[in-house]
């Protein structure tokens, strides 16, 4: 009898199974997974897709908050919707339970044109606001600066000399950008208001300066055209306008001195120096070389991935790993690698930590051999 006992015991044992699990998991990642980060930041009216892996398919998502951000899982992959300003969490479940949480805030974040000037007592200084969530208020010093809002342009109008002061605005969700005016002694009898200033290679918002004296027309050119052009090489009125340059963007390698010069009919010239300064999280400018793919079913290419910031990570996701998968990161050239599996044509999305909101997306199409 005892050794029929034992018999019945190991047959328990087998049919039980061993630990490690819930049954038919990856024991590799026994729990879901998603390569999206835990905090996400996301500008408004965007779509962007991420990874989901490990745990037991078919997937299931859920968003805390639809007017907010939409959510579906196509297979292994999580397709986020942003669809108003807030604050939502994403929950992805597997077949068994298992699930993991992405804290998602929906909005484009406070920026101002200008993030310093220098300029003249008396002198008025035009800023426009971008993103954040209207209406918007300023706060800044009142015995050295008086500050007006109207929609998204601040008005700052300089009461008296010294600085830098602060200048900052709010959002009505509390978001905050600040900027500097220094306030120099006297005004000459012809000038551009703000004498000087300081941009993002991130901004893309026109600038305005301002003519004060000399005697009408102007003649307006800048030191790189590359960087800012006029929006006329000729002004009647008192206002230069000066637009993203003919590269069509901003971005520098290193802190870029433009110098805006103004003549007047008589000859009389001022001038006003611009710095763009290089941001260190990266310009907001990814782009795939080539930028479409086109590979043999079985077969690999490669694509040259630009614009990664200098702190930041690239990732790269498939939206249909049926037909092209790609590799999560690049090597060390800035390389990502595309592999045929089915034919026809999918989307490669590619996201940078260091970058939130920036995205690229560039289609491989498989084709037979």
């Amino acid at each position: 009898m005892h050794w029929m006992g034992a018999l019945l015991a190991a047959v328990l044992v087998s049919a039980c199974g061993g630990g490690g699990g819930s049954s038919g998991s990856d024991p590799k990642t026994p729990t879901v997974q998603t390569t999206a980060p835990a905090t996400l930041s996301m500008p408004l009216g965007v779509v962007q897709s991420y990874s989901v892996f490990g745990g037991v398919a078919p997937y299931s998502v859920s968003s805390s908050d639809v007017r907010v951000l939409n959510a579906s899982v196509s297979d292994q992959t999580l397709i986020l919707n942003s669809v108003g300003q807030g604050n939502a969490t994403v929950t992805i479940r597997d077949r068994n339970g298992g699930s993991v949480a992405v804290a998602i805030t929906v909005g484009d974040p406070l920026t101002l044109s200008m993030s310093s000037v220098q300029t003249y007592v008396g002198d008025t200084v035009k800023v426009l606001i971008s993103g954040g969530t209207p209406p918007y208020r300023v706060s800044a010093l009142d015995i050295a600066l008086k500050g007006t809002i109207v929609g998204n342009e601040l008005t700052l109008k300089t009461l008296s000399v010294g600085g830098p002061f602060d200048v900052v605005v709010l959002d009505a969700r509390g978001q905050q950008a600040k900027m500097t005016v220094t306030t120099l002694a006297g005004s000459p009898q012809f000038n551009l208001a703000p004498a000087a200033m300081t941009i993002s290679e991130t901004s893309t918002e026109p600038l305005s300066l301002l003519i004060s004296g000399g005697t009408s027309s102007y003649t307006v050119r800048t030191s790189d055209l590359t960087l800012l052009q006029p929006s006329a090489n000729t002004v009647t009125g008192n206002t230069v306008t000066l637009l993203t340059g003919t590269k069509g963007n901003r971005c520098v390698n290193a802190d870029s001195p433009v110098t805006v010069e103004i003549r007047d009919a008589n000859g009389a010239h001022a001038t006003s120096a611009i710095t763009i300064t290089d941001n260190p999280s990266g310009c907001g400018n990814l782009k795939a070389v080539p930028a479409s793919v086109t590979v043999t079913r079985g077969s690999d290419a490669s694509v040259l991935i630009q614009g990664q910031a200098a702190n930041g990570t690239i990732r790269l996701v498939s939206s249909r790993t049926d037909i092209a998968t790609v590799s999560e990161r690049l090597d060390a050239n800035g390389i990502a690698a595309v592999h045929g599996v089915a034919v026809g044509t999918t989307d490669i999305i590619v996201t940078d930590s260091a970058q939130p909101g920036v995205s690229l997306t560039f289609t491989v199409t498989v084709v037979a051999p």
